[in-house]
């Protein structure tokens, strides 16, 4: 199922963008590992208690879910998505 309505980001453009708006969040290894723990449970088919597949950077900080569970909204607008989840 693709992911429809998201803005691709490579992985490394996407550490690099939290680190500039969140500094003092978490280190740059913390944020990869986060990262690399979602987007490998995408890979392996994980999905929301929806059942709509996880959005990988918003899992990666709040747990396994989709967008619409994760933020309310039913559609990203220009949200970001790691590439390789689209």
């Amino acid at each position: 199922m693709a992911k429809v309505g998201f803005v691709p980001i490579s992985f490394d453009a996407y550490v690099d963008l939290h680190m500039k708006s969140n500094p003092k969040d978490m280190t740059r290894t913390e944020v990869e590992s986060a990262l690399r723990s979602a987007l490998t449970a995408h890979k392996n088919g994980a999905s929301c208690d929806c059942g709509n597949p996880i959005w990988v950077i918003g899992s990666a900080f709040t747990g396994d879910a989709c967008f619409t569970c994760i933020t309310g909204e039913a559609y990203p607008d220009s949200d970001y998505e790691i590439d390789e989840a689209i």
